[in-house]
């Protein structure tokens, strides 16, 4: 950036925070992982931090934080992929990703023979099973 431009941008001032949460957004998070209620929160910055929000503002307070820390992350493959309960685990989107082809691509031995055969103009045939092959 042009060295003019750049003093420029130093000189204007920080905004403050839009949200009255976001000088409390440690405290937030603190009580999030330690499993409390979005009803519980707004309970617990009523009574010590003189400060009234209720759930669903906490809910969005948070969401929107969550949401700006997946942008402002890595982009690289080494974000952890969320388990089905919940937790990260070490696998790779790409690693899981690679899984999920070579399942698709695989064949199942046993795939079942169609019923039927159709053809545009005649009725549908049932298809007959071979005879069974006996292994001695």
């Amino acid at each position: 950036m042009d060295p003019a431009i750049s003093k420029l941008v130093e000189e204007i001032s920080d905004k403050p925070p839009r949200s009255k949460l976001e000088p409390h957004a440690e405290v937030i998070a603190a009580l999030r992982r330690k499993r409390r209620t979005y009803r519980e929160i707004a309970q617990f910055l009523q009574e010590h931090l003189a400060i009234s929000a209720v759930p669903s503002t906490i809910h969005d307070f948070v969401r929107v934080r969550r949401r700006r820390g997946k942008r402002t992350a890595d982009s690289g493959d080494e974000q952890p992929v969320p388990s089905r309960r919940g937790r990260a685990s070490t696998a790779t989107q790409n690693d899981v990703q690679q899984r999920i082809a070579a399942l698709k691509r695989r064949t199942s031995p046993d795939q079942p023979q169609p019923l039927f055969t159709y053809e545009e103009d005649e009725p549908l045939k049932l298809q007959r099973k071979p005879p069974a092959t006996r292994a001695d």
